[in-house]
């Protein structure tokens, strides 16, 4: 069977991912990661409007940290990843649809100081972006609170320690979004 590149054909029961190509599987990968995130601001925002900000920011906190506690261990799991080092963890966090960085939503650098030492910095960040824009004092959460608790919940190990060395507000476009020292303690 030849591989399909879209699915503008006709509906097929018994379709498998097997059947798309590898590019048209990854631009649906792309939606989907897309799809992850707008999940999370809708719901974000309809609390905001029942319930008001304080509920609102407590609610997707719990959600994040429940996303580290019950989520990202599957993706540890698919990708037969053990967690020894922070090496590994930034590997499984690398295979969740908001720890991938091939430039969609995220784009940065990783800088290997050891297996259990390293220092991202996030050169591109669409929620960032989207903050200074629409909604500016909402960085100092959604970066300085809820980014540093969600980190340390995917490593999903308590001797993790993540550490901001930059975080925005940004003085200009031109500075990168945040940087961070992520360290495994003995």
């Amino acid at each position: 069977m030849t591989e399909l590149t879209n699915y503008s054909g006709p509906y097929n029961h018994e379709l498998k991912f097997a059947d798309f190509s590898k590019e048209f599987l990854i631009d649906l990968m792309h939606t989907w990661q897309y799809a992850y995130m707008r999940l999370s601001s809708i719901c974000y925002q309809e609390v905001i409007e029942q319930f008001g900000m304080e509920a609102a920011d407590k609610c997707n906190l719990a959600v994040w940290m429940k996303v580290g506690e019950k989520i990202v261990p599957k993706f540890a799991k698919v990708g037969k990843i053990e967690f020894n080092s922070i090496a590994d963890g930034l590997k499984v966090i690398q295979l969740a649809p908001d720890g991938h960085t091939d430039g969609e939503l995220f784009q940065g650098d990783v800088e290997i100081i050891s297996d259990n030492h390293v220092k991202t910095t996030t050169t591109k960040c669409r929620a960032l972006d989207y903050l200074e824009g629409v909604a500016p004092e909402r960085i100092e959460f959604f970066c300085h609170v809820l980014e540093k608790n969600v980190m340390q919940a995917y490593f999903n190990n308590p001797k993790v320690t993540v550490t901001p060395l930059k975080l925005p507000p940004r003085q200009s476009k031109d500075e990168v979004c945040c940087r961070w020292e992520i360290k495994l303690e003995p």
